[in-house]
């Protein structure tokens, strides 16, 4: 990680780009409908993720949530701009947009989908402790998803003058998705119940078949339930030109390889490493190719160990492979650097004893398994993509 975050810092100064994080709340619902919450979460997702597509370093939800509990702050609160200063310099952001929405019905008798809405987001440049411009967009709450993916772009036109993206690309029909579906989805991604999560999410895939989304979070949901083939059946639905493709494919390379599918695994980590080369990667990559006996793995697990020289998992690793080809000596030097960092790692300390007793792997001991990085960085990988976009390379 460090010699990612000294490549980015690197470049910034070299070519003085400047790549601003944006913070996206939940939008506030003005209306006396309560049951239309779910629309201000579904503003704001569509933001994150279409402004991430643009290269833009947006906080995603985890991160989000994690400021929000920090402030004990309700996410669907409408805030005073002292308390979203305060939640913007707490996550140190540049940019804050936040808003809210106005819902009317035609008539007292009318159905809440036959209603128009009216959306309202504003921006809080904490850079310069100004206010940025107020965007609106308003129409029928059934085309939804078309006045959120506008209002992205016109979003992205204030954050990035620069970006020449035509409008188009926002409001292709890919991109504009069923009322019902949507709902579904957000309602999914709000759930704190994993079966009302699975529920919605799945009817939200059923409802539009072609919506992402849905797949994206069952993928990451059936990888948490250990269910890995289907894990990778979801997550294989989210297409090339998607932002999350990439971490689609991470999460897939982590379910082939706890189904024991060693070399699909080591394929989709490549992939990944191919655009965010991160040590993170490098780390699973030579997970696989541990299992698959090559001896590649020993040069991933050291470029892994590049971005973090004091790492437990990349250590064990590394020693696990050089233990694997009989370098004793190199795996006790990496094992022992890891016990005086964590004295208690009953794996290392049992991975020590058989380095020093030169125990080769034909003793028919079964070795333990490699580990693995769950997750990577996606805020330092968001900025050095930014980044390089800035810089043309």
């Amino acid at each position: 990680m460090c010699r990612l975050l000294f490549f980015v810092s690197s470049v910034l100064f070299a070519t003085g780009a400047q790549a601003s994080t944006l913070l996206i709340l939940q939008f506030h619902n003005n209306s006396q409908y309560s049951d239309l919450n779910w629309v201000g979460e579904s503003i704001a997702d569509t933001l994150m993720t279409e402004l991430t597509g643009a290269n833009q370093i947006v906080l995603d939800r985890e991160a989000r949530a994690d400021g929000l509990r920090r402030l004990s702050l309700r996410p669907d609160a409408g805030y005073t701009k002292a308390t979203i200063i305060r939640l913007g310099q707490s996550l140190d952001v540049d940019l804050v947009c936040y808003g809210s929405y106005e819902i009317n019905l035609p008539s007292p008798t009318a159905e809440l989908k036959d209603s128009s809405i009216r959306i309202t987001a504003r921006f809080l440049d904490l850079r310069k402790l100004h206010d940025g411009p107020e965007i609106s967009e308003a129409g029928g709450l059934s085309d939804l998803t078309r006045l959120e993916e506008h209002l992205a772009w016109q979003t992205l036109k204030y954050v990035e003058p620069s970006a020449n993206i035509p409008v188009e690309q926002f409001l292709s029909s890919a991109k504009l998705i069923r009322l019902d579906a949507e709902e579904s989805y957000v309602r999914g991604l709000m759930s704190s119940n994993p079966e009302q999560q699975e529920k919605w999410l799945l009817q939200a895939a059923k409802l539009d078949p072609k919506f992402p989304s849905p797949a994206f979070e069952l993928g990451k949901l059936e990888l948490k339930q250990k269910n890995y083939r289907q894990a990778v059946v979801w997550l294989d639905r989210i297409p090339a030109n998607d932002p999350r493709y990439g971490e689609a494919r991470f999460h897939m390379g982590l379910a082939a390889f706890r189904a024991g599918d060693y070399s699909a695994a080591n394929g989709y980590f490549h992939e990944v490493a191919k655009q965010f080369p991160l040590s993170e990667v490098y780390n699973n990559i030579g997970a696989a190719e541990n299992e698959l006996n090559q001896a590649a793995a020993i040069d991933d697990f050291r470029r892994a160990l590049e971005g973090d020289q004091s790492d437990p998992t990349y250590l064990f690793n590394l020693s696990l492979a050089l233990l694997k080809n009989n370098r004793f000596d190199e795996a006790a030097r990496q094992l022992k650097l890891l016990l005086a960092q964590n004295p208690d790692d009953a794996g290392a300390q049992a991975l020590l004893d058989r380095a020093n007793a030169k125990e080769t792997t034909s003793t028919g001991k079964v070795p333990p398994q490699e580990r693995l990085k769950e997750s990577f960085n996606e805020t330092a990988f968001r900025q050095l993509r930014a980044v390089l976009v800035h810089s043309g390379n």
